[in-house]
Formats: structure tokens, sequence, C-alpha cells
């Protein structure tokens, strides 16, 4: 099994992470589908992506007990290009794939100190070995830095004691699709299925959502389609043990430093809600609730909608519904505006123009004969930018300052897009 992309591929990846936030996966997306990227720097993104890279040449190893002659020049790209973002652990594993002669050699990185047979490269299981004692000692150093900051000794041995690594995770974060499916497929997949239910729920919960607006100034159909996109209303939250799919994704994924510091707030969940690590749950990537926030988000943002004193986003939908909101409000949502709406373009559209970087008021978007598809354009003050999720020839939206909070929530133009348009769809219902 061969778990690499193209070696070839890594140092465009690399530079591409000197200028783009997110891990790059579907139309650019944060590729797990969840909430909440925090900021980053752009050198801190291209440490993360590097060190990522290492740790998929890590899985190629130990799934097949070599690598490829294509991966071994991935890892002398890596070290030669991106030395100064790895880490000693990282530098030394790279040393010893792209060394074939490692009689004598000393992986101290890796977490024991290991003289490696000769002449050989390292096998499958002289691999297991290092790796396994890599783990416990990576989870020994995790462990002392979460203690250092305060975090209970009685939740770290709750939470860390007996730690494993769970295959099935990095597996998941493996196979998650990267330009694989059509906006059009993506939109039929995700609105049509959702809108009925969605509608029934929205009157359903007609009082809860109209309360919850009032107080955070964020459309109760949009809430709603947020909540359906994610979770198909509370359906699907993950039964993954968070803790562990953290630790998992931490040590050997694809964005190792983000995900230690999620891993971080998850211990920081524990202590303060008084929970059991085996009981809180969410996706295989670490996304938590009916919400899917991940650990961060539900500590800066998770709201107590019923004022119990609780911030319940598993069963308590005013929890639910006053995180969403709150996470909304705080991005900047402007209640008096919508999110955007499909426009047609004329003929001889210069495509340049449709990027989220240029941005123009609607009435000079009016002067390149863009119109709307439907109704009418919105007010010519706001401000808005041209896109095409599925590229030229595909279907155009006019998106304005709303579709860019959806963005801070999922970096993806494609979900954006479909939440706007879900909660169009949502808003009929009763008419």
């Amino acid at each position: 099994m061969n778990l690499r992309r193209n070696a070839l591929a890594v140092l465009p990846a690399l530079c591409l992470a000197l200028v783009t936030p997110a891990s790059a996966g579907q139309d650019g997306a944060w590729p797990y589908g969840v909430t909440a990227l925090p900021e980053e720097t752009a050198e801190e993104a291209a440490a993360d992506s590097a060190a990522g890279e290492v740790n998929l040449l890590r899985q190629e190893l130990a799934a097949a007990g070599n690598l490829s002659e294509a991966s071994r020049l991935s890892a002398r790209n890596l070290r030669f290009f991106a030395s100064a973002r790895l880490s000693e652990r990282d530098l030394a594993f790279l040393s010893a794939v792209t060394s074939k002669k490692l009689g004598g050699i000393k992986v101290e990185g890796l977490g024991v100190a290991a003289e490696l047979p000769s002449a050989q490269y390292l096998g499958p299981e002289e691999f297991a070995a290092l790796s396994r004692d890599d783990f416990k000692a990576w989870l020994a150093a995790l462990r002392s830095e979460a203690a250092s900051l305060g975090i209970p000794a009685a939740v770290l041995q709750d939470a860390l004691t007996g730690l494993t690594t769970q295959q099935s995770v990095l597996d998941l974060e493996n196979t998650q699709p990267e330009h694989t499916i059509t906006f059009e497929a993506y939109i039929d997949k995700v609105v049509a299925s959702r809108v009925e239910r969605g509608r029934q729920m929205f009157v359903e919960n007609r009082v809860q959502l109209e309360a919850i607006s009032a107080r955070y100034k964020v459309p109760g159909q949009v809430i709603t389609a947020l909540w359906g996109i994610e979770t198909k209303y509370g359906q699907y939250m993950g039964e993954f043990v968070i803790v562990r799919a953290l630790a998992t994704l931490a040590y050997a994924g694809k964005r190792p430093a983000f995900f230690r510091k999620e891993l971080m707030e998850a211990l920081r969940i524990l202590a303060e809600e008084g929970m059991k690590s085996r009981d809180l749950k969410g996706s295989w990537a670490g996304a938590m609730g009916q919400c899917q926030f991940m650990p961060s988000s539900y500590r800066r943002l998770a709201a107590d909608g019923d004022g119990d004193g609780k911030r319940d986003i598993w069963k308590n939908r005013m929890d639910v519904f006053a995180s969403a909101a709150n996470y909304l409000s705080k991005a900047g949502w402007r209640m008096a505006d919508t999110w955007g709406q499909e426009v047609r373009l004329p003929e001889n559209f210069d495509q340049s123009l449709a990027d989220l970087k240029v941005v123009k008021t609607v009435l000079a978007w009016k002067g390149y004969n863009v119109a709307a598809l439907d109704g009418s354009l919105p007010d010519d003050r706001l401000e808005a930018s041209i896109i095409r999720p599925s590229g030229p020839g595909g279907r155009s939206f006019m998106v304005l300052a709303n579709w860019r909070v959806f963005y801070s929530w999922n970096r993806s133009s494609y979900f954006c897009t479909a939440a706007g348009i879900l909660s169009d769809r949502i808003s009929q219902a009763g008419r």
C-alpha cells in the first residue's frame, strides 16, 4: 500500500503552504470538513505541511516495510529544502531512510538510540519497534507539556495512560476526496438530500431558533443549514474517542502541529467539563457535537443556549443553535444582508475576475454586465466577489461578506455555497 502523494508534488505543496493557511483539500478546502481552522502564520503552515509529508513517509514505511524510489526522492527533497522547518526527530528519520548504508547510525530522533542493520534500509520489524518506542516517547513528552500547562494529573492519567494510535483515523485522513467530486455533484449530494428534512426541523424548532436569532443576530435558516450539512441535523456526530483520534493525527498525520494544539484543547475540555476521555466523542478529525466544533472552537465559542450553565453541543439543541450562532456572530455575520446568489456572466467575461481576491461593489459588477439569474442583485453599495466553484463554464455566484463568514467556518467554496443555497431553500418552509 502506497500512501504517498506524487513525489514531484512535494515541493510545490510546500511552496503552496507558504501562502495558503489551510492544508489543501477539495477545491482548496480544509480537508477534514470540520469547523474553525485557527489562524496560522505562513511559516507555521509551511512547517506543519513539511512535518505532515514526513509522517506520510512514516506511514508508507510502516505499511509496506520499505519506501519506493519516488518516496526516497521526496525524503531527500524534504531534507534539502525543508530542513529548517523540521524537528530533530523528523530530520533523523529522513536521514535514516535516505541512507543506503545504515550501519552505525543512531536514530535517537525516533525516540530510541538504536543501531540499525548495515547495508539495508529500515525493514518492517525494525521500523515497527522504533515506531512503538517513538510513540511512547512522544506521549511522555506530551504528558509533561500538558502537566506544565496546568492540566490535572487525574485527567492525564485517564486520557493518556495506555493510549495507542488508531490506524483507521490515518486511513480516513488519507482517503479524503481531493478534487474528486464536481460542484454540481456536491450540491446534489449535500443540498438536495437535506432540504425537506431541513424545512421540517426549521418549523419544528422555530420558537427556539427565533430566540437564538434575536440574541445573536443570525437567521434561523442559516443555523439550520449548517446543522444539516455538518451532521444531518444531529444524526451523525461520529463515534471516535476524540483524544485518541487527535493523538493519532498529532503524532502521525498530515498536520501534526495543528492537531497537537487541538489535542491540548481537548484535554482542557476534559478538565473543565469534568468528563472522562471515553465520553468525549466525535469525528475522526476531532470535530465534536451536532455543530462539529473542533476543541479550540468549543472552548472559545460554544454557548449556553438555555441558561442551564452547560454548553452541551451533543444533546441540547438550544446549546447547538446558540453555539453555531455565536460562532457566526463573532465572525462578523450581517443580519441585514444575504450571503450571495447565483448570477449570469456575459460570454466575454474575463475569467481572471472570478476570484475571491477580486472585490468590487455590486454596482461595479453591473458594469461588467453581471446579472442575477433570478430576481435582482443586492444593494449596489455592497462589496462582492464572483466565484465559479467548478471553474470556467460552470455555475457562477456573486458572494458577499456573509459568504466569507461561512468560509471562516469551513474553507471550501463548495461548502460555503452549499450552506447558502440550503439556507435559502430552508427559508421557504411554510410558504
